[in-house]
């Protein structure tokens, strides 16, 4: 099971309403929160998603860090080596406690700086360009490439290309796309 870490402001919930239903459609997904934990799969889920508004003391060897845009937290972050740390570009608190902790950070938005681009977007479809090879979490390099992913209703591209680079980070094969 992946370990998917969401951190920033519990009332913000755009990010994890898109990110949990595509985690359902690619494996399930048990969710704890603040207030409420529920499971999203009849079976064994495949990622387990965790809720924070301050980063608990990490004691796993893998997984994803994925900052809200709401994250406004101001204390030093520890981030163990084998946890990938996801953030939009424009999220200038988050990149800040990256730096402070040496935390690399893996970064998405409309910058050719970034790792994850939007190559184009339209309705109902994007095209995402990873600029920089990146290694998931069981190890595998992927290398730079295109590739499509299907919208569904009301996700954002500010949400659509980090909910995609969790799926590329967790191994899920994007050569026949996703849909997010």
């Amino acid at each position: 099971m992946e370990t998917i870490l969401l951190l920033g402001n519990a009332k913000d919930h755009a990010l994890r309403n898109t990110l949990l239903p595509a985690l359902e459609r690619y494996g399930g997904v048990l969710y704890a929160g603040e207030r409420q934990i529920f499971r999203m799969t009849s079976e064994q889920p495949a990622y387990f998603v965790y809720d924070c508004e301050r980063l608990p003391d990490l004691q796993i060897d893998r997984g994803v860090l994925l900052f809200k845009g709401s994250c406004t937290a101001e204390e030093r972050l520890r981030v163990p080596e084998g946890v990938r740390c996801v953030a939009d570009s424009g999220n200038r608190s988050a990149i800040r406690l990256l730096q402070e902790a040496g935390a690399p950070a893996i970064t998405c938005g409309t910058s050719a700086r970034d790792t994850l681009s939007a190559a184009s977007l339209e309705y109902g479809r994007a095209v995402l360009s990873l600029q920089r090879s990146i290694v998931t979490l069981g190890g595998k390099l992927l290398e730079p490439h295109d590739f499509g992913v299907g919208v569904a209703g009301g996700s954002l591209s500010r949400e659509i290309l980090p909910v995609s680079l969790v799926l590329l980070l967790s191994g899920v094969d994007s050569g026949e796309g996703y849909v997010v």
